[in-house]
């Protein structure tokens, strides 16, 4: 810091001490413990300015220009204590030390009460006394600006973090709003008669679950619900990799169009779902449900690929699991996928969910299994009933992405 400038006392800083210190002392000069003052701050690497009055003193103080003030109770021109609250007013984390006589502790006290780091009481002639005092401030106010310096880049780089957050948050809810307007419609009624409805419910701002479904022709209505690993971005992006894929293949090819092909459709879907995935470095699998229903011959094409849990029909015998086998997508390079057939009565429902499901429910596997069939069984396949029954539209987090996909055809 800089001084306030006086000939008389200015000396070169001790050469084994802190360098570049300064010190303000408001004493006596013809007291006996002035010398010893002088000479402890000066070995101790302080530029020593001395002043006898407490209005220059002031006048001439700056925050930016001593380290440490010292000061007597007694000054020709005001008490110390006055000089120790101006001081404070004018700069709080500036250390003060009162100089006290035995005969002045209730001066002392109010001296502490008003924010004086220490006190020395006069006469003293052993330097390590003022040694330990001055060392121990000046410690405690070098560790007082390193928390402050810490402090303020904690708070910059929270401010930073904050900023980031609420940038990826934006980045997010963008997301979300376009995996919102890759999605099917909910309801939908075709033509054919049969509705199609979902339910999705991201853990997060974006999913890795998609369904999507269609009507092909005046009879076939094709759907899935694909359950990518993960939760959050690179799942999500997954999700809009598979649907153009999916539109990709839809318009090289004439799928879903003639009845002895649809097989052939269906398997052809997972194997470039698979291919896609495996080529990608994402480290990213999934699992799948595809299936088309001949609304004319009421009969429903399915295949699965490592879909847990299985879709359920409900038909008036009651809800039961599909049966179907199928390795996930993205892990090897054949899936075993195989297509199976069944045959649909006049009235139906089929129910397909992501494994989120799973989590609303307690037990082991088979446990929660057999309880989402048992409500399945209970709604009769309606996805409001079962979303309600589940309590999926009422919790306010889930662990793990949630769809429900429902596909109904009622007796006319």
């Amino acid at each position: 810091m800089n001084t306030i400038s006086d000939a008389r006392t200015q000396e070169p800083a001790a050469a084994t001490a802190v360098a570049g210190r300064h010190t303000l002392l408001l004493s006596d000069p013809g007291e006996p413990s002035y010398e010893v003052m002088c000479a402890t701050l000066k070995r101790l690497g302080y530029t020593v300015i001395h002043e006898e009055s407490g209005v220059d003193a002031i006048g001439h103080f700056s925050p930016d220009k001593y380290d440490l003030v010292i000061t007597d109770l007694h000054l020709p021109d005001m008490g110390g204590l006055e000089v120790l609250r101006k001081i404070k007013r004018l700069s709080p984390d500036t250390p003060v030390v009162v100089l006290a006589c035995n005969s002045e502790v209730d001066d002392v006290v109010q001296a502490l009460r008003l924010g004086a780091s220490d006190y020395l009481l006069k006469p003293f002639t052993d330097e390590d006394v003022i040694e330990h005092a001055v060392t121990r401030i000046m410690e405690a106010r070098d560790l007082a600006a390193q928390n402050r310096e810490y402090r303020h880049q904690l708070e910059e780089r929270n401010r930073e973090l904050h900023e980031h957050i609420e940038l990826l948050q934006r980045d997010h809810e963008a997301g979300r709003q376009l995996q919102q307007h890759l999605l099917p419609r909910t309801p939908f009624r075709y033509p054919a008669g049969i509705e199609a409805a979902f339910r999705l419910l991201p853990s997060l701002y974006l999913s890795g679950d998609f369904v999507d479904y269609g009507l092909f022709g005046e009879r076939f209505v094709a759907f899935y619900l694909v359950d990518v690993s993960g939760h959050g971005v690179s799942s999500a992006l997954v999700t809009a990799l598979i649907k153009h894929s999916i539109m990709h293949l839809l318009r090289e090819r004439t799928l879903f169009s003639q009845l002895n092909s649809i097989d052939t459709d269906i398997t052809s879907i997972l194997e470039m779902i698979n291919r896609e995935l495996n080529s990608t470095a994402l480290d990213k699998h999934a699992s799948m449900f595809v299936g088309v229903v001949d609304s004319r011959a009421r009969q429903l094409h399915y295949a699965v690929a490592g879909q847990v849990p299985m879709p359920a029909l409900v038909t008036s015998d009651g809800a039961r699991w599909l049966t179907g086998k199928g390795r996930p997508l993205g892990l090897f390079k054949q899936g075993e996928w195989e297509v199976r057939h069944c045959s649909l009565p006049a009235s139906w429902r089929l129910v397909a969910c992501s494994d989120g499901v799973l989590e609303l429910l307690s037990g082991d596997l088979l446990q929660k299994e057999a309880k989402l069939l048992e409500v399945i069984n209970r709604s009769r396949g309606d996805l409001d009933s079962l979303c309600a029954a589940l309590k999926v539209d009422t919790a306010e987090s889930f662990p793990d992405d949630i769809t429900i996909l429902t596909l109904r055809q009622d007796n006319p």
